[in-house]
């Protein structure tokens, strides 16, 4: 990795604005109280009252960068709160967004390393290319990946929601997918904070103790804390693979005045142990091998010798919030993040059409990346009239450096599918191991621009954004000049506009239009010397209704999402001959893909009993040009066509069964292609590795024993897969198919005081 400063940002610009706000700190800190006063930003995503008892999340931050309540916001947004985190039990992002409209989790399967999901239809985590791509963003913030498996993932205990933000949201945000985006939001101080503490143990011998306190470190409360943190360990659904984690996150809130707050927020977190991820042959998992029999799901075919994974990750950084009067605030988010890892694992290569795992490929990989990102906030709400005003500009940049080597041994003996024999292989390649190692720096600033106009019912909103970005990677192992050195040096605009009518019961229909950009694969090799950004567009049109007085909210919309300049095959295999010395591995930005979808997306909460949460998804994806007429025409990888889920909650308030909350849900994902040309080796019926759909069910069973006299605890009792369902989550080639997660029970003991 280079060993400069993780400060120098983007020319010394950027720096200069740091240092002015952090020397401006004290002398804002110092200044007499304002009439106007800070709004409590302590608890900016919590809930009150008889909200806080139900799904249904009014306000977000996320989707405007400023506090407007969901209703109004002319693009389709989707919150799990904290509520419903814990009534599913949620262990990670995959069971957090698994009843989201749009979003398809576990696309790689069961996978311990990071999450691999889509939203509308586009790749955002561990399943896009290796050159740092991300579509997860923590407290506004982006997450930085630093390619192949250098990515982070987060504790779900750690957070208090989690946001989707569906279509293109770079005017706000920058370079993103056009699928959308996944905000994480941590737990943070605040005044009414309730403390707790938990025990789990469960299906795989695993079990977690964990706790969240907090407090009042001032008399008078100008000064609050939270401890947040957890340690897990056991086994996995795959044997011979043992996972810990362990995961800490302190935070500090300083009330410097009625004006001014600093929000300090720091985490940590070691993952240990193995690797669920395999490459599973098509043979012998989605249709059985030539015995007739199918590998059962707990099978681990790679080297019990040869597994681990090993990942250390931390940050650090503030939020910092001033109110000047009553139009003007500021806001400053900034954190550094840093990451180690070591991955090693073998993973077959084989058809398995015989049973037979052969051969097998060998894989280690190490790397390391530090990332520092900041936002710069300055907004200001007025009155011209009746027209209200909400305007928001921003300065925002981001810099990693990241690097990673990855060595291969290709061609050693294989296992059985069904009774595995392990040869005893440790780690110890061969001379014909292969090594590729990346060394990367990536960097981006933008500016940008917001109105949001209300007047009467109508809500207008218009927002801008231009970015500058620098991306520069070496591969010290290429041969060729042209596979050694990757820089992309480019800027792009972004855009986005919506109209909203929010008639008094509460139900709005919008249109929105936004546009996206991404600098796209860092590795792909081009026979010209010009490189675009990826871009994409987005029409929108849709309804929510969120009644004022009521705990519920109905969003249904209709989109169409057109990307361009995609990565092709290059026909030219002499050119790229030429280049690389090899036929393959050279692209064109000549591809465009078109999404169309439909999304029904519902949360209520009807009288004192019943919480019910729905969602149905329907994508249409279309490649619309390429370079081979072979894929013209045909769907997008692992998009499936309809998505849908249902959960309902019911707790009961009287008599004996007074505190118990018994909860059951279902969620379908449809079939999907694993391959937008013929697959080597594919068989005839079956060319582009059609996968069918699967259908799973969960079910929770919660007693508050204040019944029994222990105010303050309760017991639960959560299922995932209840059925215990064996599904193939995709193929995306003949030695590329995933596994989804198996039935998962667990037990939880917590008690809140």
């Amino acid at each position: 990795m280079k060993q400069s400063s993780i400060l120098a940002i983007q020319k010394p610009k950027l720096v200069c604005v740091l240092v002015s706000a952090l020397f401006a700190m004290p002398t804002i800190a110092a200044e007499d109280k304002q009439s106007s006063v800070l709004p409590e930003v302590a608890v900016v995503s919590a809930k009150d009252g008889s909200e806080s008892k139900s799904y249904v999340a009014k306000k977000t931050r996320s989707a405007t960068k400023t506090d407007t309540p969901i209703g109004q916001i002319a693009q389709s947004v989707s919150v799990v709160d904290r509520k419903e985190l814990d009534d599913r039990n949620a262990q990670n992002l995959n069971d957090a967004l698994g009843y989201t409209a749009g979003v398809r989790m576990e696309m790689l399967g069961m996978d311990s390393r990071a999450e691999s999901y889509s939203i509308r239809g586009f790749a955002g985590g561990l399943n896009t290319t290796d050159d740092g791509a991300s579509t997860l963003f923590l407290d506004g913030l982006k997450v930085q990946a630093g390619g192949q498996w250098n990515r982070p993932s987060f504790d779900v205990f750690g957070l208090e929601r989690v946001e989707v933000m569906k279509g293109p949201s770079a005017a706000i945000y920058g370079q993103i997918a056009p699928g959308g985006i996944i905000n994480l939001v941590s737990k943070r101080p605040n005044a009414n904070h309730v403390n707790e503490l938990r025990v789990q143990g469960g299906s795989f011998d695993q079990y977690k103790a964990a706790f969240d306190l907090g407090g009042s470190l001032a008399d008078d409360q100008s000064v609050l804390f939270r401890l947040v943190g957890s340690f897990s360990d056991g086994n996995s659904q795959l044997k011979h693979t043992e996972l810990e984690r362990t995961f800490f996150a302190p935070s500090l809130l300083w009330q410097i005045s009625d004006n001014t707050s600093l929000t300090l927020l720091a985490q940590y977190q070691r993952d240990k142990g193995g690797s669920t991820f395999q490459f599973l042959p098509y043979y012998g998992t989605y249709k059985p091998s030539s015995n007739r029999q199918r590998m059962k799901v707990d099978t681990f075919i790679g080297e019990p010798d040869f597994n681990t994974w090993d990942r250390e990750q931390s940050a650090i950084g503030w939020a910092f919030e001033h109110r000047f009067n009553d139009t003007w605030q500021f806001r400053q988010s900034l954190r550094y993040t840093s990451l180690d890892y070591i991955y090693e694992g073998m993973v077959s290569r084989a058809n398995g059409l015989n049973g037979i795992a052969n051969p097998r490929t060998g894989t280690r990989g190490t790397g390391k990346s530090e990332s520092v990102t900041v936002d710069n906030q300055l907004q200001a709400n007025f009155k011209t009239g009746d027209v209200g005003h909400t305007v928001l500009l921003g300065l925002d940049a981001q810099k990693a450096d990241w690097n990673n080597t990855r060595v291969n041994q290709n061609n050693l003996p294989g296992v059985s599918m069904f009774n595995p024999v392990y040869t005893g292989f440790n780690g110890n390649f061969g001379s014909a191991a292969t090594s590729t190692p990346y060394d990367s720096t990536q960097r981006q600033t933008g500016f940008y621009a917001q109105e949001q106009l209300s007047w009467n019912n109508w809500h207008l909103s218009l927002g801008g954004r231009y970015d500058r970005f620098d991306n520069h990677l070496t591969n010290a192992a290429a041969s060729r000049p042209v596979a050694a050195h990757f820089d992309f040096d480019d800027h792009s605009f972004t855009w986005r506009t919506g109209l909203l009518y929010q008639f008094q019961n509460g139900i709005a229909p919008y249109f929105s239009y936004s546009t996206s950009f991404e600098p796209g694969s860092m590795t792909a090799i081009t026979l010209s010397d010009s490189r675009k950004p990826v871009k994409g567009d987005q029409y929108e049109v849709g309804v929510k209704w969120a009644p004022e007085n009521g705990n519920t909210l109905l969003t249904a919309s209709v989109y169409e999402i057109t990307q361009e300049n995609r990565f092709v095959t290059e026909p030219n295999a002499a050119g790229c001959t030429t280049l690389t010395g090899s036929a393959t591995g050279c692209s064109r930005q000549v591809g465009e893909a078109k999404i169309r979808g439909v999304e029904i997306e519902g949360k209520t909460k009807l009288g004192e009993h019943w919480n019910l949460l729905g969602s149905y998804t329907y994508m249409d994806s279309e490649i619309t040009k390429t370079e081979l007429a072979a894929e013209r025409g045909n769907a997008l990888t692992q998009v499936p066509k309809h998505m849908s889920s249902l959960w309902a909650s019911y707790v009961f308030t009287s008599g004996y069964l007074d505190g118990l909350n018994v909860g059951a849900g279902i969620r379908y994902t449809g079939g999907s292609y694993g391959s937008v040309s013929p697959a080597a080796g594919a068989p005839a019926d079956n060319p582009l590795l059609y996968t069918d759909g699967y259908t799973t069910y969960d079910a929770a069973v919660r007693y508050n024993l204040k019944s029994l006299g222990y105010s303050g605890a309760e017991f639960s009792i959560n299922a995932n897969n209840l059925t215990d369902r064996l599904y193939v989550t995709s193929c995306t080639g003949m030695t590329a198919c995933f596994y989804g997660m198996g039935r998962n029970v667990t037990a939880t003991l917590k008690y809140n005081w």
